[in-house]
């Protein structure tokens, strides 16, 4: 999401549970926890006093001088849930910064085995993974990607899994599940698996797809493929990971176990800048037996502050059982949605998990066709939702730029879940409009229905 330089923004004056207040006193449903981050919502207090109490301790310790107790707490904690042998943590600041980090144990771990010339990662054609060079160079993403030119790497990409898009006419999901991921071996195979550090993926492509959900099957038969090319596969879990879509981690859902596994946003629920890299076993033990040097870190890697901020926000997290309620107000989340999709013919593909939900905007659901990029209907949805008192998240495959991100606090109530969703649909009912006036400009000028063609 780009911030507009001269564009009048709201000041906020404080938050309080899943809602957000200006200073002009107007409150805000945060359908979007932020940027899909602020996962136990707003104003919670010991949280506030965890960090109040860090602070009094000790704010920071440079990693290289000390280790520190919240950060060994929290590494143990987090590969607790872990899935398989992710049994080392390595702390950043920011899930740009741990794929960067995931880029160098990759390459580092390849070297340490004796084979240098693997330093290739392979991303995908739609995907996003940070902001920094490294990171966006490996990620697919067409909309933030042009205004860097030749200072990005020439990383390779392997074809999407978007099944509303590119599955076949009657293609069983199965069948397409192994399509797609043959079209990643393929393009490993291409590269010439023998220079292939890793391949990077989301389990759920969040800002650059829109929530794109893989089919069944799909993640178990990646991890097969990286096993049989000897590639390593990394996760990132920056978005999906931490309870939001129901379980600790979006990877379980296939027993997927990755080499190394990315963490933020809701690792901190947003009470401070903190991210993190998983790391199996075997990819520590080739460093260890190797050098005995991991790969650089950051100034603030590991702060006893962060840490004792995620420490805090597991605490409550678990206590309040926060997963069963994420599984609770997902479903129904996902009930209307889909409800509203049968009422309004301007969205499609309603596709999720937990409380992770997308859709697209589409002239008519036939023909799936993308209304114009130029009109901006992303952002024009994010406009009519903000105008309702309701934050959420533009996202989409440029330059479609056609779908909207939902991703309320995963403490939401069961009745704030209707007045979301209630709120959407006022603002879906003035979308609908919008779809119908453009329709309409485009029958007048072309002589044709606009929308016809898949």
């Amino acid at each position: 999401m780009k911030q507009i330089i001269d564009k009048k923004y709201p000041t906020v004056a404080y938050g309080e549970g899943i809602f957000l207040y200006d200073t002009e006193g107007r409150q805000y449903l945060d359908g979007s926890s932020g940027a899909m981050t602020a996962s136990i919502g707003h104003g919670v207090d010991e949280i506030a006093e965890a960090v109040k109490e860090q602070c009094r301790r000790v704010a920071f310790t440079y990693r290289t001088q000390f280790t520190n107790l919240p950060a060994e707490e929290l590494a143990r904690r987090l590969t607790d849930i872990a899935p398989g042998d992710l049994d080392m943590a390595f702390f950043v600041n920011s899930g740009s910064e741990a794929s960067e980090y995931a880029i160098r144990t990759a390459v580092s771990y390849w070297r340490e085995r004796g084979l240098p010339g693997k330093v290739k990662i392979l991303g995908r054609t739609i995907s996003y993974h940070g902001m920094t060079m490294g990171a966006l160079s490996m990620s697919g993403h067409a909309a933030r990607r042009p205004d860097y030119g030749s200072l990005l790497h020439a990383f390779s990409f392997a074809p999407p899994a978007y099944a509303y898009r590119f599955a076949l006419l009657g293609e069983s999901e199965e069948v397409y599940a192994a399509r797609a991921a043959k079209a990643f071996e393929d393009a490993i195979q291409n590269e010439d698996p023998g220079t292939v550090a890793a391949v990077i993926v989301e389990p759920i492509v969040g800002a650059a797809g829109g929530v794109l959900t893989p089919p069944a099957g799909y993640f178990a038969r990646l991890r097969d493929i990286c096993d049989r090319l000897d590639v390593l596969l990394i996760i990132d879990e920056v978005i999906t990971g931490m309870g939001r879509t129901g379980d600790w981690f979006a990877s379980s859902y296939e027993d997927v176990v990755p080499d190394l596994l990315l963490i933020g946003k809701g690792m901190s629920a947003g009470y401070s800048p903190v991210a993190g890299v998983l790391l199996r076993s075997h990819i520590v033990e080739a460093l260890r037996e190797g050098s005995g040097v991991a790969p650089f870190g950051h100034t603030f890697s590991g702060n006893p502050l962060g840490a004792a901020t995620c420490l805090a926000v597991l605490d409550f997290m678990e206590r309040e059982d926060i997963l069963a309620n994420v599984r609770q107000r997902g479903k129904q989340l996902e009930e209307g949605l889909l409800s509203l999709a049968t009422k309004y013919r301007c969205i499609a593909d309603v596709r999720g998990r937990g409380l992770l939900w997308g859709f697209e905007f589409v002239m008519d659901q036939e023909s799936k066709q993308a209304p114009d990029p130029a009109l901006g209907a992303a952002g024009l949805f994010v406009d009519e939702c903000l105008d309702q008192g309701l934050l959420v998240y533009p996202a989409g495959i440029a330059p479609l730029n056609n779908a909207v991100i939902l991703s309320p606090p995963l403490v939401i109530t069961e009745e704030e879940t209707r007045e979301l969703l209630a709120k959407l649909e006022n603002a879906l009912r003035a979308m609908e409009r919008h779809l119908k006036r453009w329709a309409a400009v485009g029958e007048n000028r072309h002589g044709s229905r606009v929308g016809t063609g898949s």
